[in-house]
């Protein structure tokens, strides 16, 4: 089955194409990468989100103006305000790998958004709009506390119980690398290395399905009070991602840690 969808792209002035139609199988997946992601603009693999969720309880609008180069490198992703004549609270940026990934290793080098409310990610998803149900495995960075990560999973449809990490460090001070294995017996999520947490089939349900990588920022209402906090009005955040890797089971192939020189798929 193929399924064929219209995305909206960046604008290639800043470093995206603009707009493009891709032709799809679900069960379509990637090989091995390794993507220095202030070089996006030469690998056409991703496209900015540019919409606003209709549910009032999501206060943020994603905009192609929140997602920046900043001098130091890297691609940053910005929460801030809203104009008074939007229909949200703030303006946030989201990124989504075209192609899908599945059981490997993936790396995420970056430097995680400070403040009460807001939340930046690294993730990977699929659902109900590509034809599937509710998959998804996060790292989740609450800016209220970002000595902390949250770890959590979708199978299914169901969401499974996350577990709130120390880190041992400030996630928000600088980069480090995260690290997620998905196997299809286990999930291990680690940083520059550490085991941080481990859930195999044993214990629970492990994702399966075939999914997408996404990176974005955005803030916290009332429905999230409980878990980030509610995000004040003049909210203004930021987070780094400097490189992005994936290794499918039985590939040998470069990593962000291996401080190797980017490949291009």
């Amino acid at each position: 089955m193929r399924i064929t969808r219209v995305f909206p792209y960046y604008s290639i002035l800043a470093g995206f194409v603009l707009c493009a139609t891709v032709i799809e199988s679900p069960a379509a997946t990637s090989g091995a990468f390794l993507t220095r992601l202030d070089d996006l603009q030469d690998d056409g693999a991703w496209y900015v989100s540019t919409f606003a969720i209709k549910r009032d309880s999501f206060r943020t609008a994603w905009k192609r103006g929140s997602v920046t180069r900043p001098p130091s490198g890297g691609t940053m992703l910005s929460l801030v305000p809203a104009p008074v004549e939007s229909s949200k609270d703030f303006f946030g940026a989201e990124l989504q790998r075209k192609q899908r990934t599945h059981f490997g290793r993936y790396e995420i080098v970056m430097t995680a958004a400070r403040g009460y409310g807001v939340i930046s990610s690294f993730f990977t998803y699929t659902g109900p709009f590509f034809g599937d149900t509710h998959e998804e495995i996060d790292f989740e960075f609450l800016g209220r506390d970002t000595t902390k990560v949250w770890l959590n999973r979708f199978v299914d449809g169901q969401k499974l119980p996350g577990q709130w990490t120390d880190l041992g460090f400030d996630a928000a001070d600088g980069a480090h690398t995260y690290t997620l294995d998905w196997l299809p017996d286990r999930l291990v999520w680690s940083v520059d290395g550490r085991e941080l947490l481990r859930v195999t089939s044993a214990e629970t349900a492990i994702p399966q399905i075939p999914q997408r990588i996404y990176l974005n920022i955005w803030g916290g209402g009332a429905a999230q009070e409980g878990w980030a906090g509610e995000a004040p009005d003049q909210i203004r955040a930021h987070a780094i991602y400097h490189c992005l890797s994936y290794r499918p089971v039985g590939a040998d192939a470069p990593m962000c840690s291996d401080k190797s020189e980017p490949v291009h798929d």
